[in-house]
């Protein structure tokens, strides 16, 4: 790519892909590649489902963007679906475009009005690209360190604003805190008079088997940021907000104003994502195909002896390897799959893969990956 400048730290691979089509990509030579990780795990039901882009034909012909003072109709629409699988009744919604501009606003409403200095998070968790939200400034933010036993008895819930719970990626490694212990933060947040936000960017729109990662832990959040497979590909995200919240925020002084807020071509993707995994039954399917993925790679690690662990919910899965002082496992076995055409996420710095494929991925193509997967791993084995 001669003029394309990549600063994501992730080497470009394949720099010709030029259809999509469910978890299949194809180059400009008619190559085909199995997709893993459903873009960058935004594909929650496939690249180029055809309602989505249904929807999107139809709604470019009638309206795509709207202005400040005026609105489309679609928008509170979805707005109440969102609000209706998120469990937060009388609240709202506002329609933005990225995960970290969605996670960056649900801090900032909470800091227009709370006089808390901080926020708690877990240490190992990933929220923003930017904001105070990306810097996670000690100023800021406490970081509690679950994996490390960490003793919530230690932290002052009196100073804590809220608390910003990511349920399950762990910076892509796909760990889940114990709902105990998430409980007690909870309670312990809102007897304070804190307020709990969910970072459902990765967890969310059905990526664990569940709505959202945090219906796990049998709680409802007050402010839910949702993004990635909302739309499907399309970039779009949400915060749901819970009255509680609405009620305290000054909307005189509390601005958040960027050109492609409220959309209706986004809003209109969001729903129709929504309903396509309702109407699908696609939320059993993720548990049910994910708990066989994970079984089926818990006997290559019980025959091999290669793999440490595997971890996941739904199809958000972790496979961590063995560490080896000659090579690392990981790195030589992702090297092979993408020779074999098979694309997924190779963490850097760690022995772990994540395997997120869409929610719509075919039989064939999991038997093909894990065939391929065990053949390769028998052979660095022996």
């Amino acid at each position: 790519m001669k003029y394309i400048l990549n600063s994501t730290g992730y080497d470009l691979r394949y720099p010709n892909f030029v259809k999509a089509e469910n978890c299949t990509l194809y180059d400009s030579e008619g190559n085909k590649y199995l997709d893993l990780e459903s873009g960058v795990w935004c594909t929650s039901i496939g690249h180029c489902h055809p309602q989505i882009t249904k929807i999107i034909t139809e709604q470019s012909n009638k309206m795509i963007h709207t202005g400040y003072c005026y609105l489309n109709p679609i928008i509170d629409s979805t707005a109440a679906k969102i609000l209706e699988i998120t469990g937060i009744e009388s609240g709202k919604c506002v329609f933005l475009n990225s995960g970290s501009e969605a996670v960056e606003y649900s801090i900032k409403i909470i800091k227009s009005f709370s006089e808390k200095p901080y926020f708690l998070t877990m240490k190992n968790c990933y929220l923003s690209a930017y904001g105070i939200s990306g810097e996670r400034s000690n100023n800021d933010w406490i970081h509690f360190d679950w994996m490390n036993d960490d003793d919530i008895e230690n932290l002052d819930f009196t100073q804590i604003a809220a608390f910003v719970f990511e349920p399950g990626s762990s910076l892509g490694l796909v760990n889940f805190p114990p709902a105990s212990l998430v409980h007690k933060i909870v309670n312990k947040i809102r007897e304070c008079g804190g307020y709990v936000i969910t970072n459902e960017i990765t967890t969310g729109v059905g990526r664990t088997g569940k709505w959202f990662g945090h219906q796990y832990y049998g709680f409802i959040p007050d402010i839910v940021a949702i993004g990635k497979g909302l739309g499907n590909g399309y970039p779009i995200s949400c915060v749901a907000i819970s009255k509680s919240v609405i009620e305290r925020v000054d909307f005189s002084t509390f601005h958040h104003a960027q050109s492609h807020q409220n959309d209706p071509l986004g809003a209109s993707v969001a729903g129709e994502v929504i309903s396509v995994i309702d109407k699908n039954n696609l939320l059993q399917r993720a548990v049910k195909v994910g708990e066989n993925i994970q079984n089926r790679i818990n006997a290559i690690k019980e025959k091999y002896g290669i793999i440490k662990e595997v971890r996941g919910r739904g199809l958000m899965i972790a496979i961590e390897f063995e560490n080896n002082d000659k090579y690392s496992f990981a790195d030589t076995i992702n090297e092979i799959l993408l020779q074999k055409n098979i694309i997924l996420v190779k963490r850097p710095g760690y022995e772990v893969f994540r395997i997120d494929p869409a929610l719509t991925i075919e039989h064939e193509q999991i038997e093909y990956f894990l065939g391929t997967f065990e053949r390769i791993i028998s052979g660095i084995e022996q």
